[in-house]
């Protein structure tokens, strides 16, 4: 949420002060911005700096603040980590009058992470208004000219599903109310991480149909499709460590012998997508339509088939097949055939 409007700003404000526990909606509120710099985006380039207060001192910052901005009508300067060097009197003392001296041509975004507590004596936000940064916030809301205050907070578990929704739409897709609630079950109110959710599983229905229930069970729920996809990527790459800590997270939420079928199903696509890819034939849709997959599911195909020959394949789906049988005779547990399996493959 933002502070109450400044009725009496004449000017865009030249300081944002942006806190919360919502990282992925200050980088959006930036990304903002960035965007009003300008429609060139070889002028935005030359006219925003990034800065981390960790490394940069406040003369660092004061430099590229005060600098003129080139062939645009206003420079931004975009600082994460303000606070770190500002814990003396004398450092606030001049953080303060370097912004109260901040040219009109200049946006500076301060970037604050911060912790919520919802109850008790130390209700409120930790940083902000309890420790470090008292003194930021107090300067911003008593100049409401020059500075513009935006708290960015997690919405709360209970929301989300609406949350989901509303994203959705923003990206040009939907979702029915179902696959909203069922994603965000296991990314909980992590924002940044049902965004990237959902631009997956939009991706995945190519725009055409509204995300449902079974599209989020079949790729964002723990155990879905594609978490197989990360496991196999870490297996072409030979990357067993990765490769072995994804079998065991599916380990967990799926039964060996549903797991064994998807990642037949999985070598089995990669073969016929090898044999397009042999052909001549890389456009998506086509090995989509011939696969019987979406087209997101035939790019993931054909990224993976590059790994692997066509008889390195084969000779896997050989080897899938006999495991099968072994698991079926009771000559081998599934687990360990699993293990083995992607163990010796991902080496």
């Amino acid at each position: 949420m933002d502070e109450p409007p400044a009725p009496e700003r004449k000017t865009p404000p030249v300081v944002y002060l942006l806190y919360g526990d919502d990282r992925s909606a200050m980088l959006d509120y930036v990304a903002g911005l960035i965007e009003h710099v300008s429609d060139d985006p070889g002028m935005r380039d030359l006219n925003v700096t990034r800065l981390d207060g960790k490394q940069a001192g406040l003369d660092v910052i004061q430099s590229a603040a005060y600098a003129l901005p080139f062939l645009t009508s206003r420079r931004l300067v975009v600082v994460t980590n303000p606070l770190h060097k500002l814990a003396s009197a004398q450092a606030q003392k001049e953080m303060l009058a370097m912004l109260v001296g901040l040219p009109a041509s200049t946006a500076l975004a301060l970037m604050v992470e911060d912790v919520y507590v919802p109850s008790g004596r130390e209700k409120g936000w930790q940083t902000m208004e309890k420790k470090g940064g008292k003194f930021l916030l107090e300067w911003a809301r008593a100049h409401p000219a020059l500075a513009h205050v935006k708290v960015c907070q997690l919405p709360p578990l209970a929301s989300m599903t609406d949350w989901i929704m509303k994203e959705a739409r923003k990206q040009a897709g939907r979702f029915t109310p179902q696959a909203a609630a069922a994603l965000a079950a296991p990314v909980g109110n992590d924002t940044g991480q049902a965004r990237q959710e959902i631009i997956k599983l939009l991706t995945y229905v190519d725009g055409k149909r509204v995300v449902s229930l079974e599209d989020v069970q079949e790729l964002a729920a723990p155990g879905g499709q594609a978490n197989v996809f990360d496991m196999v990527d870490a297996m072409s790459s030979r990357d067993a460590r990765t490769a072995l800590r994804q079998l065991g997270r599916l380990l967990e939420v799926q039964d060996p012998q549903s797991l064994f079928g998807m990642i037949v199903r999985q070598f089995r696509l990669l073969i016929l997508t090898k044999e397009a890819a042999l052909e001549g034939v890389f456009d998506k849709g086509v090995i989509a339509k011939r696969l019987g997959t979406s087209p997101w599911v035939a790019e993931k195909m054909l990224l993976q088939a590059r790994g692997y020959s066509l008889s390195d394949l084969e000779e896997i789906y050989h080897r899938l097949l006999e495991i099968d049988r072994q698991m079926k005779t009771s000559q081998m547990d599934a687990d360990v055939a699993l293990q083995t399996f992607v163990a010796r493959l991902a080496l």
